[in-house]
C-alpha cells in the first residue's frame, strides 16, 4: 500500500516493480494499493487505467492531502474492501526498494506482527544525503529514549509490515491520522507496539528519490516529534507517580 501525491513520474514503473516480486513469495499473493491524495499531475489516471488492466492493482481516491489520510484510509480500505490479511505500506518514489518485500513477509511468515524495515541495523544500506540521515538519527533517538523503547531501532520510517489483526487493536482516535504532518508514521508504529504485537526489524535499503519532489516540511515534523515525545514522556511520567 502506498500514498501518493503527484508521483505520475514513478508510480507505474513501482507498480510493476511490487508485482515483479511475486516471482519471489510463495505463501501470500501480492496486490498493490495507491491510495491517491487527489494528485494534479495525472497520477489518480495512470493508477485508475493501470488498474482496469490489472486485477492485482486498486485505487483508492482519498480526496484530501496528508500521508496519514493516505495511509490510514488505505489500510482501512484494504482491510474492509479487499480482504487483505497482511499489509505492506511503503513510499511511491523508489526511496523503498520493492526487492525488501521478500523478507518482510517471510518474517510475518515466521509469526511476527510488525516487521519495521531499519536503516539503524547491519546489513541497512542508507544512501540518502547528510541531511537526511541527521534528520533520522535525531528524531529516531528522541521518540526512542522518549518512550523507552528497545525492541526496534527505527520509529520514523514508513516502510514497515504488519498483520490486518493487528491494525484493528488500534484506537483511530489514538493516531494523527488526520493531520497533514509525517507525525502519523512514527505515532502509528508506537500504537501498534502498545497492543502488545510481536515486532521484528530487517535491514532496508533506502535510495534517494528517483524523480519528482519531497512532500516532507522537515521542520514542521521535528516539530511535531518533540512535541509527541515530550507528551509521551510526561505521560509516562505521570503514570509512574501514580
Amino acid at each position: 500500500m502506498t500514498p501518493t501525491y503527484d508521483e505520475r513520474e514513478t508510480i507505474a514503473d513501482l507498480i510493476d516493480a511490487v508485482l515483479a516480486e511475486q516471482d519471489r513469495v510463495d505463501a501470500f499473493e501480492l496486490h498493490v494499493l495507491v491510495a491517491d491524495s487527489h494528485s494534479r499531475d495525472g497520477t489518480l489516471s495512470i493508477v485508475d487505467g493501470l488498474a482496469a488492466q490489472n486485477p492485482r492493482v486498486h485505487l483508492l481516491d482519498v480526496h484530501e492531502r496528508g500521508i496519514g489520510i493516505g495511509l490510514f484510509r488505505g489500510f482501512q480500505y484494504a482491510i474492509d474492501d479487499l480482504g487483505a490479511d497482511v499489509l505492506i505500506e511503503m513510499d511511491a518514489d523508489f526511496q523503498h526498494n520493492p526487492g525488501d518485500i521478500p523478507h518482510f513477509l517471510q518474517k510475518i511468515g515466521e509469526g511476527y506482527d510488525v516487521v519495521v524495515g531499519s536503516r539503524f541495523v547491519d546489513g541497512s544500506v542508507n544512501e540518502m544525503p547528510l541531511h537526511r540521515k541527521a534528520l533520522s538519527v535525531g528524531a529516531n533517538q528522541v521518540v526512542r529514549s522518549a518512550l523507552g523503547l528497545k525492541n526496534v531501532t527505527e520509529i520514523t520510517t514508513s516502510y514497515r509490515a504488519f498483520t490486518s489483526e493487528t491494525f484493528l487493536k488500534v484506537d483511530p482516535d489514538s493516531v494523527p491520522w488526520q493531520e497533514k504532518s509525517f507525525i502519523f508514521v512514527p505515532v502509528f508504529l508506537v500504537r501498534m507496539l502498545e497492543t502488545g504485537a510481536s515486532a521484528t526489524e530487517i535491514p532496508m535499503t533506502m535510495h534517494p528519490r528517483v524523480r519528482g519532489y519531497s512532500k516532507m516540511i522537515y521542520w514542521r515534523y521535528m516539530r511535531d516529534i518533540l512535541s509527541f515525545s515530550l507528551k509521551a514522556r510526561l505521560g509516562i511520567s505521570s503514570k509512574h507517580a501514580g
